[in-house]
């Protein structure tokens, strides 16, 4: 597993400027996913991807098993990146994985500005396999089929049947590792929780999205136009959000002089 950074220097470099957001991708997804959203976040923060293995780029990379072994990766390469004011943000998987991660920072002391979460169920709430069984038992036909439901797939990549079959094999092992998950019990997040998802998102029900208030002290929602990728579709307004948010919990961080 890797960071990847998708704007500034690694801090064991230089010492970064501004803040540092920490993205986490989607299943199947990976640090490009997050290029659309650059141009909309402002040009001072550092942008730091934690990639999964086994990617398009990389696909002989071990597998990863679990969010468990995610988060014990990536918070050891992060502690050594954050040595500044930072937030994190996750979407689908990416999710589960932000919201352990931050936690696992936190312990290490690095505590977040803000979380964000998107397109996920809250962490209770997952469910230990989709109504069409076992991801590892899916034939590839319905990896093609589950990622045209999904969309935000370009049709012409099916004609490249290795691109194809490397992106199948990454959204296999992200699935198994996302149904995978099961909460363990955490005290509530000490910084301030954003939720979104798309309002057609067929992934995560409303209510399913409400219950992330069990896991944070202050929680704020927003449902967006759109499906399970609304935030590509949206991304100004999404990242203006995610801007907005991260903003107000500096500007409490300073006045209340919290860390």
């Amino acid at each position: 597993m890797s960071i990847c950074v998708l704007r500034g220097r690694s801090a064991t470099t230089v010492e970064p400027a501004g803040l540092t957001l920490v993205l986490l991708h989607h299943a199947g997804g990976s640090a490009g996913s997050f290029v659309p959203l650059l141009p909309h976040l402002p040009a001072t923060w550092r942008i730091l991807v934690p990639e999964l293995p086994a990617r398009a780029t990389a696909p002989r990379q071990p597998v990863c098993p679990s969010v468990e072994s995610a988060v014990d990766s990536f918070a050891g390469e992060l502690a050594a990146e954050l040595s500044g004011p930072y937030a994190v943000f996750g979407h689908c998987l990416g999710a589960l994985i932000a919201f352990e991660l931050a936690h696992a920072l936190d312990r290490r002391g690095h505590r977040p500005l803000w979380v964000g979460v998107s397109g996920s169920p809250a962490p209770r709430l997952v469910a230990p396999e989709p109504a069409n069984g076992p991801p590892e038992d899916w034939t590839r036909e319905q990896y093609v089929a589950y990622m045209r439901w999904l969309g935000a797939t370009p049709e012409a990549l099916w004609s490249n049947t290795v691109l194809a079959d490397r992106m199948i094999a990454a959204l296999r092992n992200d699935l198994v590792v996302n149904h995978g998950y099961r909460y363990s019990g955490r005290a509530p997040l000490a910084a301030p929780l954003s939720v979104m998802r798309g309002e057609h998102d067929p992934l995560v029900s409303a209510p399913e999205m409400a219950a992330w208030a069990d896991h944070a002290e202050a929680t704020d929602f927003r449902t967006w136009p759109g499906d399970h990728f609304y935030l590509f579709d949206r991304a100004p307004e999404v990242c203006g959000r995610i801007v907005d948010a991260i903003t107000e919990a500096a500007a409490r961080t300073e006045t209340t002089g919290a860390r």
